[in-house]
């Protein structure tokens, strides 16, 4: 992971969650093991979804980690079954579907930091997981550069409801207010257990009373 985040989520499946096999949704999973929130699981015996639209890291995916189910493509947030996925030149970590990240990602660039836009099939995450899942995985993680939040909303977490949740973003931002993301799940009976310095880590509170 890129800041032990992969540690934390162990933990918390194992130790908190007391599972002994878990399954997984890695949802802009990118590389199968630099940078994965999910790989430690994965050699660990656990396995799940991977959800990648960049050709690119799918082929890698598929190789190194045969055991997991790869999908092609972006988790949307409706019935839309396509979008436009931008190319960020030189860093295919900062691919996207959000406008709004590649504007954030212009600013103060001379030169398009974008190398081309694609059309990209998407699937909403709650057929994503009816489909290849057949249940709520116990882990979430997404990284999906500026629609985390979003993807969360389009969740149904009343029939799919992960114990572990880990999203690309802080907790808390610098005045001291609350995410969206956190406002979201804390709202949920999700529970804050951990994090770095760019993803959070909810833990199901309901699960920690049973």
């Amino acid at each position: 992971s890129q800041q032990g985040e992969d540690i934390v989520l162990f933990h918390a499946v194992r130790d908190v969650l007391k599972l002994e096999r878990a399954t997984y949704m890695d949802v802009g999973a990118a590389h199968p093991y630099k940078a994965s929130n999910t790989y430690l699981m994965y050699g660990t015996g656990d396995r799940g979804l991977l959800v990648e639209p960049n050709p690119m890291f799918v082929k890698l995916l598929r190789s190194y980690r045969p055991g997991d189910i790869v999908l092609q493509a972006g988790i949307g947030v409706s019935d839309v079954k396509e979008a436009d996925y931008y190319e960020i030149k030189d860093n295919p970590w900062l691919n996207t579907f959000s406008a709004e990240t590649v504007e954030r990602l212009q600013r103060g660039q001379a030169a398009s930091v974008v190398e081309r836009v694609v059309k990209m099939p998407l699937v909403n995450i709650n057929r994503a997981i009816a489909e290849h899942l057949g249940r709520a995985p116990d882990l979430l993680s997404t990284d999906v550069e500026g629609l985390d939040y979003a993807i969360l909303q389009a969740l149904d977490l009343n029939t799919y409801r992960p114990g572990v949740i880990c999203s690309e973003g802080v907790p808390m931002f610098a005045e001291g207010r609350h995410s969206d993301i956190a406002k979201y799940l804390l709202s949920r009976d999700y529970v804050l257990r951990g994090g770095s310095m760019v993803n959070s880590i909810f833990v199901d509170g309901r699960r920690l009373n049973e």
